[in-house]
């Protein structure tokens, strides 16, 4: 059963519920929470909104639209930016060298055409990063008209799949300058579908008011206007699978297509920000030191003010230099106010403690206990909570991109030169952890002594920034010595014999 978007309302449901919690979870995550909070706006009154790059801040050579009024600064400390990243900050470390799973052939050299044109390990870190922030995040497989085949990222509120299960929409808005100084709304919709004759793909475009989708116009009068590239709907024979998926975070039977990792701390994040900000105000309030001043000294200053100004007052400028009383001893003093906030600074810390344990995130993560290990054992146990939740994210993301690169070789096949054999690549994975280098060093080289790890394996390991070339040469360096060292250096003579 494929989606209807004419005359409906843009997400169709029932995906328009998880589309507003992914709104709700990225304004989280990018600390704009006085947006999500109801006691950050009581703080400030709203007259007219800025553009911003951040809250708060205001981009420079640009005017501002909106204008933000407040006695007081909403202080966010944002540690939900801190459990997204920590997973990715980790999986980032770990991911190496995608190769075929083979010594040669064309599979070898297609695997890395893709790798090169995908850039999985430059791209990773965001990848899981709005993984844990939406809780799925979707790829598809691109091919270009002079032959290049990637696969690439796709938010998750722009991935739709069929309830059938024999097909999927990545749809998606455009915008475009009406001329007017309006815009004009387009939806895109790129449809996968299977049948008994292979997989169609579709591109389609509906016009846009407001949320509402409106008539399907012609997707090649809607290229030529606009001046961009769309592909041709066209079907592909012998292939069985969609050329597109996903990976989900946490999901249930209740959420099959998963949670976002910041869906319990939303609560626990906003009362750190207010105590925080609580405190905040105290201390601007009573923080600054008051000048106190005898009575007679304020008098006297007054009546001064009164016989010069014709009014009675007192300024500070008029205290910078004031007479002693010599005979009561009066002089002007400082009262500062002294805060009693070990309390409040101590549920902080609960509170933080409480975040971390409730999305799975150690807390020498967070920086708020020693996070030194002496050997790379010891580190483990300390971040154990982080690497079994980053070995897990980790497991889902290596199907997805050996399945990602499987699909490229599909298409190919179908639309390419051909002759390949779809198989998973293989992926090499490093420690989640850092280690020191000579800790590394002798774990590596004693899995090549033991016989369970290859020379060319350990060579790559120890220097995963090398190349083929420079690893093929080490490894062969290698070999020569070695083979130098076996022959024995003294030459033995035959023994004599009479004839």
């Amino acid at each position: 059963m494929t989606i209807i978007y004419s005359k409906k309302r843009f997400p169709p449901p029932p995906y328009d519920v998880e589309v507003e919690d992914m709104n709700y979870y990225r304004l989280l995550y990018g600390g704009d929470h006085d947006q999500i909070f109801p006691r950050a706006r009581s703080i400030q009154t709203t007259e007219r909104v800025f553009r911003r790059s951040r809250p708060g801040l205001i981009r420079r050579g640009m005017s501002a639209d909106i204008k933000i009024t407040s006695e007081h600064q909403y202080v966010v400390v944002n540690f939900a930016s801190l459990v997204a990243e920590v997973p990715a900050d980790l999986i980032n470390r770990a991911l190496g060298n995608l190769s075929a799973d083979v010594e040669a052939g064309p599979e070898l050299e297609f695997v890395s055409a893709v790798v090169t044109a995908s850039k999985p390990n430059d791209k990773i870190w965001a990848a899981v990063t709005q993984h844990q922030v939406d809780g799925l995040i979707a790829y598809r497989i691109r091919r270009s008209a002079k032959g290049k085949v990637w696969f690439e990222w796709v938010l998750g509120d722009r991935y739709f799949p069929h309830e059938d299960g024999n097909g999927a929409d990545l749809a998606w808005i455009e915008k475009w300058d009406d001329g007017k100084g309006g815009e004009l709304k387009f939806l895109r919709v790129e449809r996968q579908e299977l049948s008994d004759e292979g997989l169609t793909i579709q591109q389609q475009v509906y016009k846009m008011d407001g949320d509402s989708v409106g008539d399907q116009i012609d997707i090649s009068q809607y290229a030529a206007a606009y001046e961009i590239e769309i592909p041709d709907d066209e079907t592909l024979k012998d292939v069985s699978e969609l050329l597109c998926g996903f990976v989900i975070n946490d999901e249930t039977l209740l959420h099959p297509r998963g949670r976002s990792a910041l869906r319990n701390i939303d609560t626990i994040q906003e009362e750190i920000n207010w105590t925080i900000t609580r405190d905040s105000i105290v201390f601007d309030k009573h923080g600054k030191p008051k000048l106190a001043i005898p009575r007679a000294l304020w008098d006297t200053v007054a009546n001064q003010n009164q016989r010069d100004y014709g009014a009675r007052f007192v300024r500070g400028a008029d205290l910078e230099v004031v007479s002693f009383d010599e005979k009561t001893g009066a002089i002007p003093q400082y009262i500062t106010w002294d805060a009693k906030t070990d309390q409040s600074f101590k549920h902080v810390e609960r509170l933080i403690r409480y975040l971390l344990a409730v999305s799975k995130t150690s807390v020498q993560a967070a920086g708020l206990e020693d996070a030194k290990g002496d050997t790379g054992i010891a580190l483990l146990y300390l971040w154990i909570q982080s690497v079994i939740k980053a070995e897990a994210i980790k497991d889902k993301f290596d199907s997805a991109i050996k399945d990602a690169i499987r699909k490229c070789m599909l298409l190919e096949n179908a639309i390419g030169k051909g002759g390949l054999k779809p198989v998973n690549p293989v992926i090499e994975w490093g420690t989640i952890l850092p280690k020191a280098e000579s800790e590394k060093d002798e774990e590596e080289s004693k899995k090549y002594v033991d016989g369970v790890q290859s020379l060319e394996t350990t060579v790559r390991r120890l220097h995963p920034d090398w190349s083929e070339e420079a690893i093929a040469a080490e490894v062969q360096k290698i070999q020569d010595e070695k083979t130098v060292d076996s022959l024995n250096p003294t030459f033995a003579q035959p023994p004599k014999v009479t004839v």
